[in-house]
């Protein structure tokens, strides 16, 4: 059991962040609790982006900087894994073709210009919402926790949602998964992060577990009728949206107090 968590750990980190893990193989053992892990990873990023906001205020750093380290962190230690499945499903779903042409785009190891277009997007938006956040920094702790939430949903997908297809690391981590474990623990995850937004900020966290729980859903839709289940790149699409979700609440939150 020991085993299989510490290879779960190892596992998890080695797949989903740039921290530097011992060399396992990965095997039916090592991947049953990997899922287990995977909000540990948001954790250690929602860490690392608030001690990097505490040295913002404390060395009186200009906004622009405090928006581009809280944007670039989680690329940073995640290793930019996430953003991939952003660019892949950007341009799948921009393609407005059918399934199984949508299947191969997100396959195609090529950018298009959707994808790129997706991607500025998506880091114009961190960025400016980032660098609304100096005005009232109350309020990050709850994007920190954004990460964990982010994780946990994602990793209750994978073991949840049907595959669109039996080959690529969805399927992979989904098959290799004791997956009534990872669904306790991923809900208990959930759990604890929007109790703690809502402690944070009663009223901005109740609108970011309601946008965030309600866009799962959603993503539900997309994933079954659009491509026929759950890859590794819509799983990571889903984890950069519900994390701009929440610092969209918590940037318009701040306005309003």
């Amino acid at each position: 059991m020991l085993k299989s968590l510490f290879g779960g750990f190892v596992t998890a980190f080695s797949m989903y962040s740039a921290i530097p893990m011992p060399q396992i193989e990965w095997t039916k053992d090592t991947m049953k609790y990997a899922l287990c892990f995977f909000p540990l990873v948001g954790a250690l990023i929602g860490g690392v982006s608030y001690a990097w906001i505490r040295l913002c205020l404390w060395l009186h750093f200009s906004p622009l900087l405090f928006a581009a380290g809280l944007t670039l962190l989680p690329v940073l230690l995640s290793g930019g894994i996430h953003i991939d499945g952003l660019m892949d499903t950007g341009d799948a779903r921009g393609s407005h073709l059918d399934r199984e042409k949508k299947l191969a785009i997100l396959k195609d190891p090529h950018i298009g210009a959707f994808g790129v277009i997706t991607c500025v997007c998506y880091f114009v938006a961190m960025l400016g919402l980032s660098g609304q956040l100096y005005q009232n920094t109350s309020l990050v702790p709850l994007v920190c926790l954004s990460y964990v939430l982010s994780r946990a949903c994602s990793g209750f997908a994978i073991v949840t949602f049907p595959t669109a297809k039996n080959s690529g690391l969805a399927y992979m981590f989904a098959d290799g998964a004791q997956k009534k474990a990872v669904r306790i623990v991923s809900v208990l995850y959930v759990l604890l992060v929007l109790a703690g937004m809502i402690v944070i900020h009663i009223p901005v966290g109740i609108v970011s577990a309601v946008l965030v729980l309600g866009y799962f859903g959603w993503f539900y839709r997309i994933c079954v009728k659009q491509f026929g289940g759950l890859t590794g790149d819509l799983a990571g699409f889903f984890l950069c949206m519900a994390e701009l979700i929440v610092l969209i609440c918590a940037a318009l939150g701040g306005l309003i107090g």
